[in-house]
């Protein structure tokens, strides 16, 4: 296939999911995992979430790839070293024009080429896939939702977390209190009396207070959530259907 005259923007269609790019996408804040195979086992650890992808089979031998830098305009080719009947993923497309012609094109990964980032795809007709290829903002819109389902689903599951004061002088107590029966306000006040540094506890809520949260550790008391630092946390079987607990890595 010929690329000088692949259209000169498609570059930049490609850069709606160039934050997507890569092996998987980390969620938004990090989550303390029981693991892919849900036990209710207290662990630690961060949870990252791979992309769908669709399975292809390469139709002959070393088909040429498409290369797009992220600074250049017009493609390039490459050799794939692929065989024929060799099975590939390929994960959005992306059409592009050649003459009078439209061809479809599907991303496969980010490589470094010629010490540039580059989006590779390779020619729609140069594989069979086994199933229908979303395109590029689909592609960006469902990974985005799988992320929300599973952050969801680890903040419904989640039964407790083990915290513990990040500073060797330990963490401030605090107790809440209303001043009056009939207050509806509550307010947080520090005592004198601190939680040791190393020393653990258990906490199954946190309160919010105007802009600070508190992290209630038992006996009435509360502990500034700034001033601790999360050791681990343990969490129930994940209610999620396996096409997305499969998309579950942790790290």
């Amino acid at each position: 296939m010929k690329t000088k005259k692949l259209f000169t923007s498609l570059a930049a269609a490609v850069m709606l999911s160039a934050g997507l790019a890569g092996t998987g996408m980390a969620m938004g804040q990090p989550v303390h995992a029981a693991g892919t195979t849900q036990s209710s086992n207290t662990k630690t650890g961060t949870v990252s979430v791979k992309h769908r992808t669709v399975s292809a089979i390469v139709n002959s031998d070393n088909p040429k790839l498409v290369v797009v830098a992220k600074d250049q305009t017009n493609p390039d080719q490459i050799d794939s070293n692929y065989t024929k009947g060799q099975t590939i993923n390929v994960l959005w497309s992306t059409e592009a024009k050649q003459g009078d012609k439209t061809v479809t094109l599907y991303y496969i990964e980010n490589r470094t080429i010629n010490g540039k980032d580059s989006f590779v795809f390779i020619p729609s007709t140069d594989v069979t896939t086994s199933g229908n290829v979303p395109t590029e903002s689909a592609f960006v819109e469902q990974a985005n939702n799988d992320v929300k389902a599973i952050q969801d689903a680890y903040k419904r599951s989640l039964q407790y977390i083990t915290v513990t004061p990040k500073s060797k002088k330990g963490a401030k107590i605090y107790y809440a209190y209303k001043k009056s029966k009939k207050s509806k306000k509550i307010t947080f006040a520090a005592s004198k009396k601190t939680i040791k540094y190393g020393k653990k506890y258990k906490s199954s809520m946190i309160v919010k207070n105007g802009k600070t949260r508190y992290v209630y550790i038992g006996k009435k008391r509360y502990v500034k959530q700034s001033a601790l630092k999360i050791v681990s946390a343990k969490y129930a079987p994940l209610n999620l259907p396996d096409d997305l607990k499969n998309l579950i890595v942790e790290n």
